[in-house]
């Protein structure tokens, strides 16, 4: 079977991106930026399509979107979202095309999409990411990635334009998605706990700024702890994440 080549690779990869919510519209940016070729589909159309300034085509159709993508990476909200735009898509890859699927969809959700990958010869990579939409928009996503070892050259220039840093898994399904859960919940305790935290502190008169004072520099100090304590502080709280995201995961 014929990949894109070392040559083309470094030239440039057609990309199609399913889904231009929160994380998808910056993955989309960051992929363009970095000179690939890049068409968008997104349910509600409007929203992506400010992304056409950075001359991404906006397609009217996910199976338009795909038709003649060299990779196709998904960015949806859950496992059934993106069953239901691969049932049309998939369909429409032209051949040797290869899927990268960055949702984060569960370890059942997972093993039903690489069936359906299966099912048209479609090589899957299961390629959950962590980081929030800022992450997303400056191209400083963690990328966690399993999949067919003999393509992780042929889809590393994707990975690369998206994220810091790439940890490869393995070769299986939900090699990275186990990954991925682990520490997305992380995330979400660290997220809880600071709130809880800086409360507290509110509630005791005591100022929660010296609270990340207090732990910094020691066994207990995080980074991720003052990024969220930082916005917490001012009174900030744009949406980074949907709460129905997070209990899903």
């Amino acid at each position: 079977m014929r990949y894109p080549t070392k040559d083309q690779r470094m030239s440039s990869l057609k990309i199609a991106v399913l889904g231009t919510g929160l994380m998808g519209y910056g993955m989309a940016m960051n992929i363009a930026k970095s000179g690939h070729q890049t068409s968008v589909w997104n349910r509600t159309q409007s929203k992506a399509n400010p992304l056409s300034e950075f001359d991404i085509s906006i397609a009217p159709e996910a199976a338009s979107a795909v038709s003649e993508a060299d990779i196709v990476v998904t960015m949806l909200i859950d496992a059934q979202a993106v069953k239901e735009v691969m049932n049309t898509a998939l369909p429409a890859l032209k051949k040797n095309a290869i899927w990268l699927q960055c949702s984060t969809v569960g370890l059942e959700g997972t093993l039903q999409l690489a069936a359906m990958a299966k099912s048209y010869s479609v090589p899957f990579f299961d390629s959950p990411v962590l980081g929030s939409k800022d992450a997303a928009e400056d191209g400083s996503l963690i990328v966690v990635s399993s999949g067919p070892s003999d393509l992780k050259d042929t889809v590393t220039p994707v990975f690369e334009a998206i994220g810091s840093r790439i940890m490869w898994m393995g070769e299986n399904p939900n090699d990275a998605h186990r990954l991925k859960l682990v520490m997305q919940s992380w995330a979400l305790s660290v997220t809880a706990a600071v709130g809880q935290a800086f409360a507290l502190a509110q509630n005791l008169g005591t100022d929660p700024d010296m609270f990340l004072s207090a732990i910094k520099g020691g066994a207990q100090d995080c980074p991720y702890a003052h990024v969220k304590g930082a916005a917490m502080k001012e009174g900030e709280f744009p949406p980074a994440f949907p709460i129905d995201g997070a209990v899903k995961d």
